[in-house]
C-alpha cells in the first residue's frame, strides 16, 4: 500500500475523528433547523445516544453517518473528515471552511483540490 511500510501500525485519533464527525453533523442539521430529537427520530437513534454522537463522546458507527447524511441532504465525504496529507500530497490539497484550523489540529483537515473551483 502506498504510504504504508510494512509491518508499520497507522496512527489514528479516535476521539479526534468522532469529535470532527460530531462536530460537522451538528453543523449540517442545525442549518436545516433540525432538532437533535427530530435527526435521531429519523435515523433510528435514541436522543441521548445522538446527542453524544455530536458531542464526541460516543463512537460514530458509519451506517448512522449514512442516514444521517440521508436525512441531511449531504454526502458523506461532508460529514466525515479527510486524512492529512503526508509528505509530497500537500502541495495537492489545499484546507478550506472556517474548520480547517480546528481540524487541523485533531489530525483531520478540510480539503479540496487547487484544481477544484473555490465557488463550490
Amino acid at each position: 500500500m502506498p504510504g504504508s511500510e510494512k509491518g508499520q501500525r497507522m496512527g489514528f485519533d479516535r476521539a479526534g475523528f468522532d469529535r470532527e464527525v460530531g462536530l460537522r453533523l451538528q453543523r449540517a442539521r442545525r442549518e436545516r433547523g433540525i432538532t437533535q430529537q427530530e435527526l435521531a427520530r429519523r435515523i433510528g437513534l435514541p436522543r441521548p445516544s445522538y446527542a453524544n454522537i455530536e458531542s464526541g463522546r460516543q463512537r460514530v458507527p458509519l451506517d448512522v453517518v449514512w442516514r444521517a447524511a440521508i436525512v441531511l441532504g449531504q454526502s458523506l465525504a461532508a460529514l466525515v473528515p479527510e486524512p492529512l496529507p503526508r509528505h509530497g500530497d500537500s502541495a495537492r490539497l489545499s484546507p478550506i471552511g472556517p474548520l480547517s484550523a480546528a481540524t487541523e489540529s485533531l489530525g483531520f483537515m478540510s480539503w479540496r483540490k487547487l484544481s477544484e473551483d473555490p465557488g463550490n
